[in-house]
């Protein structure tokens, strides 16, 4: 038996609405239709009685309580008038106190009213074919969150009318299981009797399955993103262990490798993941989509090292790094100059075609130069994020490979030029690299911005006064004066030089940075 409440996640109840009254007071034992409401007396104790005409507010509140003295379950009205607060007008206040005393539930249902008899009917009986209908609600709701374990759950909760969980079954209980990229993901439910039963097993392993990521198949497709971000920001000694666990998971980190690294500038920080999660799969539909010979300028004849390759031979992966939207594209061979035009193009539309879906985003992408092998993978992220445009212009651009930038990291692979900038550094790298990266990336912007801590803030996506407290404290630190030219000028070539060569990780020990850049 089904009380109200379990009766209304129904498949085929959608349309049926609550108004007054407990829903889970009394076990539904079957339906009827009712065209005369004086009749409601002599209705079977815990009948669905539906009303086939609508009932004038003076005759409900005797409807209600004839419904309640035969015990029914449910009074479903019909062809009502909405008031403004929310409820048929015909529902009077005292209408609604014999419900509650009466512990009868008053419904409003619209549409097809055969339907919902049969639905009804279906549910009480606890059928083969109201165990099919909650299956098939069940496949149409988790496969539409596949990947998200929490809104799957939900979901095959709604569709089953149960409460499903995730965690192990206990004593009582169905559960199942299903391998997942960070372990096996487990669902459980209360176990039920008959086609009932059947339907909350069948459901349970189709959602298991959806929670983690849509089964089997996909999970090494996640993993690959996964790995990658890992790639990205887990220090350089750790590289040939993840290229290698990469290899095996076929994400080609053996390739030449363009980054793109895209920012969601115009978001708060905690909305900034969310919204790049969401965007991801349709970036990657597009670039996919868009490459081919006819989408690559220059390609006229068959693919060769100094052309860009064709569709099938360019491939895009994807992970969410720091923030930020990391696109990866990995080329068999060196794409060239032409490929490297190619893919700031299709950077360019891809960036246009989100930003007209997101326009309160502020989208803006880096585009690095092409780098080979797992190592490449990192220098061209680590460029992508330093030619990521600050403030109004283009929300593409594309890192100078034969400019300043370049100029900067030739200068700074030099021993003398590393030990000028450890010394100039010093008091803030001995902070360590959580704290000292913040401080000089800030302290970039301001000197960048000609010592204007508002124009740093909109720059940095920070407030004036977190923009303000961080050059005081590097002054602090370094005792440095900011107003004089060479001290400005000293400062802004070790903070380019530093961050352009190594952004995420501004030192290793006190007093020293990094090696210098790799160039493969």
């Amino acid at each position: 038996m089904v009380n109200i409440l379990e009766l209304l996640s129904s498949p085929g109840l959608e349309a049926v609405r609550p108004l007054v009254g407990p829903l889970d007071a009394v076990e539904v034992t079957g339906v009827r239709l009712e065209p005369r409401p004086d009749r409601l007396a002599a209705i079977p104790a815990g009948t669905v009685a539906v009303l086939l005409a609508p009932v004038p507010g003076h005759l409900l509140d005797v409807a209600v309580r004839d419904a309640a003295a035969a015990g029914a379950a449910a009074l479903v009205l019909t062809g009502v008038t909405e008031a403004p607060h929310g409820l048929p007008a015909e529902v009077t206040a005292t209408a609604r106190a014999l419900a509650e005393r009466g512990r009868v539930a008053v419904l409003y249902a619209e549409g097809d009213l055969a339907a919902l008899v049969v639905a009804v009917e279906r549910a009480v009986a606890g059928s083969a074919a109201d165990a099919l209908a909650r299956v098939a609600a069940a496949a149409r709701e988790v496969t539409a969150v596949a990947g998200d374990p929490d809104r799957v759950a939900a979901a095959a909760g709604r569709a089953l009318g149960v409460p499903v969980e995730l965690r192990a079954a206990g004593p009582g209980e169905e559960g199942a299981g299903a391998a997942g990229p960070d372990g096996e993901i487990r669902l459980a439910a209360p176990a039920r009797p008959g086609h009932a039963g059947t339907a909350v097993r069948s459901v349970l392993a189709l959602a298991a399955l959806a929670a983690a990521g849509g089964g089997h198949g996909d999970v090494p497709v996640r993993s690959r993103g996964r790995l990658l971000a890992e790639l990205l920001v887990a220090p350089q000694d750790q590289a040939a262990r993840l290229a290698a666990r990469g290899r095996a998971l076929a994400l080609p980190v053996d390739g030449w490798h363009i980054a793109l690294r895209v920012e969601a500038g115009g978001l708060d920080a905690s909305d900034r993941p969310k919204a790049l999660d969401a965007v991801m799969s349709q970036a990657l539909t597009l670039l996919r989509t868009w490459d081919g010979p006819a989408a690559l300028p220059g390609t006229t004849t068959a693919p060769s090292v100094s052309s860009p390759q064709s569709a099938d031979s360019v491939q895009w992966n994807a992970a969410l790094v720091d923030d930020a939207l990391v696109l990866l594209s990995t080329w068999p061979a060196d794409p060239g100059t032409n490929g490297r035009r190619a893919t700031v193009a299709r950077a360019r539309r891809v960036v246009d075609r989100l930003t007209g879906l997101r326009p309160e985003a502020g989208l803006r992408c880096g585009v690095g130069s092409p780098h080979r092998g797992p190592l490449g993978i990192r220098t061209s992220a680590r460029e992508a994020r330093a030619a990521v445009p600050r403030g109004t212009g283009p929300a593409v651009a594309a890192h100078d490979a034969v400019g300043l930038d370049r100029m900067l990291l030739e200068w700074y692979a030099s021993d003398t030029a590393r030990e000028a900038v450890s010394e100039l550094l010093a008091p803030v790298l001995a902070l360590g690299p959580e704290r000292a990266e913040p401080l000089l990336r800030t302290l970039q912007g301001y000197l960048d911005h000609n010592n204007s801590p508002a124009r740093a803030a909109d720059a940095l996506h920070l407030h004036r006064n977190a923009v303000g407290a961080r050059i005081r404290k590097v002054v602090q630190l370094t005792g440095a004066d900011l107003n004089e030219p060479d001290v400005r000028l000293a400062l802004q070539l070790a903070c380019r030089a530093g961050l352009s060569a190594h952004p995420a990780e501004p030192a290793t020990t006190a007093g020293s940075l990094p090696d210098g850049p790799t160039t493969q």
